[in-house]
């Protein structure tokens, strides 16, 4: 195996498992894939140990895109709903 072919695709992958802005969480696990593609299908040899992680790999990333759900930020009261527990009669 050569390391450099190998770290491509890991740091790739470490990039968009790690990714917690949801503008870019995309953009990465794209990245991660392709590059991940780009090792399956190339020239150099890929050991049993390698191959198990590609493969663990790639269904994380399948599992990371489909649980990723971009989050609402609530908004603050705009004073017409008194908040559970508070009573606004004097």
């Amino acid at each position: 195996m050569n390391d450099l072919t190998s770290s491509i695709w890991r740091t790739a992958y470490v990039a968009a498992i790690l990714e917690t802005k949801d503008a870019l969480m995309s953009a990465r696990v794209s990245e991660a894939r392709e590059a991940i593609n780009k090792r399956l299908n190339g020239h150099v040899e890929i050991t049993p140990h390698e191959r198990e992680a590609l493969d663990a790999a790639v269904q994380k990333l399948a599992t990371l895109k489909v649980q990723h759900v971009e989050l609402i930020e609530p908004t603050p009261p705009t004073g017409d709903t008194v908040p559970p527990g508070e009573n606004r009669e004097p």
